[in-house]
């Protein structure tokens, strides 16, 4: 029998979600990607600047219970991920080549380290592109940790989330946006906004000072005339100790030679488990 790709059906994203707990927190990316769509499913439609119903998880064969291998494509981002460490991810691989791969313009791809042999493999039989190759720190803190931090904020200072009034101005501080399209970055960071959890530190006009717009720590930024003044530290220990509140542990995404920012999540508690590659591809044919 052929390989074919098998969708997931949403009413199951919470049971795929609950395979990753096993050896925590060795599969958290993956429970945090899978968790993430499926709290965004919750929420209402209006809200959404793409629909999560155009949202899709697939499974090689439909064997999802057994090797936790699933891809899940959002537009012009795909997440996957397997325990099946058999034969260097091979279900994982074979998962990957089934994937019409010439329908997209660019694919974005955050993945962890140990599965860069199966995209390569892929990478390398499809003839794909790679226009941008990214290498991230993993870090991780339980919920425990977090819930103990102490933010003291400037006199006149205040916490709130990000809303769209900031969203140009979070563009094009964002050091990622000339990695991909203009468009695919506005929606992205667009979304985020809308349907994720955000914290920003705003100085007594209220102006933007600091933030992170996604949850995981990933898109952290300070305005270039506040650097090294704390900010960031304030802005990471009130997000983790908010998400700790909701029974959330917090994980964090920092670009490997950035080492200045890696001291600082490691100075607060956090623990670095793994790496994590950002990939963006377009087909070469």
């Amino acid at each position: 029998m052929s390989n074919r790709l098998v969708e997931i059906s949403s009413e199951n994203w919470p049971e795929l979600r609950d395979l990753f707990r096993s050896n925590w927190p060795e599969h958290v990316f993956a429970y945090g990607v899978v968790n993430n769509y499926w709290n965004w499913k919750q929420q209402p439609t209006k809200k959404n600047h793409y629909p999560t119903s155009e949202v899709q998880i697939f499974s090689l064969n439909g064997s999802w219970r057994e090797n936790g291998t699933f891809l899940l494509f959002d537009h012009f981002e795909i997440y996957f991920y397997s325990c099946d460490s058999t034969s260097g991810y091979a279900s994982l691989t074979e998962a990957l080549l089934l994937v019409d791969w010439t329908k997209y313009t660019e694919v974005s791809m955050d993945f962890v380290e140990m599965h860069r042999i199966a995209l390569d493999r892929v990478i390398s039989a499809k003839r794909l592109a790679i226009v941008n190759d990214e290498v991230t720190n993993f870090y991780y803190m339980p919920k425990e940790n977090a819930s103990s931090l102490e933010v003291n904020l400037p006199e006149s200072y205040h916490i709130d989330r990000i809303s769209l009034d900031q969203l140009d101005y979070v563009y094009h501080q964002w050091p990622l946006k000339d990695s991909i399209s203009a468009t695919a970055g506005y929606n992205l960071l667009e979304r985020l906004i809308l349907l994720n959890d955000s914290v920003g530190l705003f100085d007594e006009r209220d102006n933007l000072i600091s933030w992170d717009q996604t949850g995981a720590f990933s898109d952290l930024q300070t305005c270039q005339a506040h650097l090294r003044k704390g900010y960031a530290r304030m802005v990471i220990m009130e997000f983790a100790r908010r998400l700790a509140a909701k029974e959330d542990d917090s994980y964090a995404f920092v670009l490997r030679s950035n080492v200045k920012s890696s001291q600082l999540f490691e100075s607060i508690g956090f623990q670095k488990i793994t790496h994590l590659h950002w990939v963006v591809i377009r087909n070469a044919n």
